[in-house]
């Protein structure tokens, strides 16, 4: 109830179901909790499952749990008791990994710099994440909707704590992950946590280099009829790209090179016929699209962004403008490496 546990770790080393008997379990009630499971599950913990959980059962029996406990907190009742114990769990699970909880004072501080933080940077730093915790194995929404309105379920969070809380030393994340984080003075993490930083700002910083380069709103027809061919049109029309290794160096760029050849071996002489078709129809400009391709690639190659990232961007453009699904944003970003629109001659 406690830790999360995705389906393709059931029966494996991290399901600690494996490993532990209910007999054990029970035991941790009279030893402490060994550190290595509780660093094993500290940043997996899910107090609201538990607390879910809890509340399934009658009004009668949480009434009876929480008599049982009033002796460790007086104001328990049917309506609080199981906020109460999921918050005694998390709490036991992180002491016993080694997570030193804070004082009273430290936590008023806590709480008034994270609200500050949260004022100052929150809308950036939100945006920066795309919505979801970058906390490595997290990824929970950071927004959701409750009673009909949307709801930020995020904090702000210092990643190396003995620097000053400036932008590029701030990260938004769940809450659960932020609570722990707080307490965990790992360099190990902290660096991942700067990596993981460095990855959403240079991706921010692209988005923003192609905001104002427009893209032609008929690639979205063109989108969807590329979605719309199967097996008995793509059949026999395969075509030999024999310039993109002249443009993507397989032992440089190995799985770009793969993907970007498979897509055009398989898609390019239908995209071609599309984009004339519908060109000749006067419902897309096909040499205004050319023309705003490689302006994205121009404009990204000046900022020295990698192969793998200009590729990556510019199909992440032309998703958030047709909202189209990302893989036939790749197939036709594909096209146009092969129609020279994307990517120049390596030099050697």
């Amino acid at each position: 109830m406690l830790t999360t546990v995705t389906e393709d770790e059931w029966g494996t080393g991290k399901d600690p179901s494996v490993k532990l008997s209910d007999e054990t379990i029970r035991s941790y009630t009279k030893r402490k909790l060994p550190k290595k499971l509780a660093s094993s599950i500290v940043y997996r913990l899910t107090p609201e499952v538990m607390v879910e959980r809890i509340n399934e059962h009658s009004d009668a029996s949480r009434r009876l749990l929480a008599d049982d406990l009033k002796g460790y907190d007086a104001t328990l009742n049917a309506d609080n008791v199981a906020e109460a114990i999921s918050g005694w769990m998390v709490e036991i699970v992180q002491e016993s990994a080694g997570l030193v909880p804070q004082d009273a004072l430290q936590k008023q501080q806590q709480q008034q710099l994270a609200s500050d933080l949260k004022i100052r940077y929150g809308d950036y730093l939100l945006s920066e994440t795309d919505g979801y915790c970058p906390f490595p194995g997290c990824g929970k929404q950071l927004t959701i909707t409750n009673k009909g309105k949307a709801v930020h379920t995020y904090e702000v969070s210092l990643i190396d704590k003995g620097k000053p809380a400036v932008p590029d030393n701030l990260i938004a994340m769940c809450p659960q992950c932020y609570a722990t984080y707080l307490l965990d003075d790992s360099k190990k993490l902290s660096r991942e946590l700067k990596e993981i930083k460095n990855i959403l700002s240079t991706h921010k910083q692209s988005v923003h280099l192609l905001d104002d380069l427009p893209l032609e709103k008929g690639i979205v027809g063109v989108i969807r009829k590329v979605k719309k061919l199967g097996e008995k049109e793509l059949v026999g029309t395969s075509f030999d790209p024999k310039e993109i290794k002249q443009k993507l160096s397989p032992s440089q760029d190995m799985a770009l090179y793969i993907a970007v050849n498979s897509y055009v071996t398989t898609y390019y002489p239908q995209i071609k016929e599309i984009m004339m078709n519908l060109d000749k129809r006067g419902e897309i400009d096909y040499d205004e699209i050319q023309d705003q391709i490689h302006a994205f690639y121009k404009r990204l190659k000046k900022a020295n962004k990698s192969r793998l990232e200009t590729f990556n961007e510019i199909a992440g453009k032309i998703h958030r403008v047709t909202l189209q699904d990302e893989l036939y944003c790749q197939i036709v970003v594909s096209y146009f490496v092969q129609s020279c629109e994307v990517f120049d001659a390596i030099t050697k």
